[in-house]
C-alpha cells in the first residue's frame, strides 16, 4: 500500500464515521440504532488498523540509542557529572537549553540526557514527560550531527521509514477516537506532504463531536 492509499484508508474511516453518525432506521429503537452506530464505528476502526503500514522489525529507537551511550566506567561517569555542573550554571545564567544543546560536544549531551528529568522547571512541570520527550530529541539529534555511529544508524533508518513511521501513528491515534494528534499529522506532513494534504482538507468537526460523545458513553 502506497503511502496516499493510507490517505485514502483514513478519508474512507472519516466517512465511515460521518455515515454511523447519520444512520437512521424508522423501524427500529433508538437503543437498537445506537448500537448498530457503535457497531459501526468499532468495524470503522477495525478496519483503519488493519490498513496501517507495517513497522520495520529491530530498528533501535533514540532512547535506546541514548541509554546505550550513556556512562558505564567510573572515568565515563565522571565526565559526564563534570559536565552536568557546567551545564547548570550555564542554566542558572540563563543560557537556553536548547542552544546548550546545539553546541554540545558528545559528553555534554548525554550530560543534559541525564540531567533534564530533575531540573526545576520539569520537575514542577504538568508536562514533564513532554519536555523530557523534546530534549532528549535534541539530544539524539546532536549526537548524531557529531557523527555517533548509533545515532547516525537510527536516524538513516528514521528517513527511510519514516512515512510508514508517522502513518502508523497517525492511523493508530486516529482508530482511539476520530482523528491524530496536531503531533502526528506534523510528523505525516514532513514524510508525505501530498498524502497530508489529501487527507487534512474539510474534514467534519461535527464527526470528532459526535464519536467524543459516544466513546464518552461508553467509559
Amino acid at each position: 500500500m502506497t503511502t496516499n492509499n493510507y490517505a485514502t484508508a483514513v478519508r474512507g474511516y472519516r466517512d465511515e464515521l460521518g455515515a454511523a453518525m447519520q444512520y437512521a432506521d424508522a423501524d427500529l429503537a433508538p437503543e437498537a440504532i445506537a448500537t448498530r452506530r457503535r457497531a459501526r464505528v468499532h468495524a470503522a476502526r477495525q478496519a483503519l488498523l488493519a490498513a496501517r503500514p507495517v513497522l520495520p522489525q529491530n530498528v533501535p529507537t533514540r532512547d535506546g540509542v541514548i541509554a546505550s551511550l550513556r556512562p558505564k566506567t567510573a572515568d565515563e561517569i565522571a565526565r559526564v557529572q563534570h559536565e552536568a555542573v557546567k551545564v547548570q550554571a550555564l542554566l542558572d545564567k540563563g543560557r537556553p537549553l536548547a542552544q546548550i544543546i546545539a553546541n554540545a560536544d558528545e559528553t555534554r549531551a548525554l550530560a543534559i540526557a541525564d540531567l533534564v528529568e530533575t531540573l526545576p522547571q520539569v520537575l514542577d512541570s504538568n508536562a514533564a514527560d513532554e519536555i523530557i520527550a523534546e530534549v532528549h530529541g535534541l539530544v539524539f539529534d546532536r549526537l548524531a550531527d557529531l557523527g555517533v555511529e548509533a545515532a547516525m544508524s537510527v536516524r538513516d533508518a528514521e528517513q527511510q521509514y519514516a512515512p510508514a513511521i508517522a502513518w502508523h501513528r497517525a492511523m493508530t491515534e486516529a482508530a482511539e477516537g476520530s482523528d491524530a494528534t496536531v503531533g502526528a499529522w506534523q510528523d505525516v506532513y514532513r514524510a508525505d506532504q501530498s498524502g497530508y494534504e489529501a487527507i487534512r482538507g474539510g474534514l467534519d468537526g461535527a464527526v470528532d463531536q459526535w464519536v467524543g460523545r459516544l466513546d464518552a458513553a461508553d467509559e
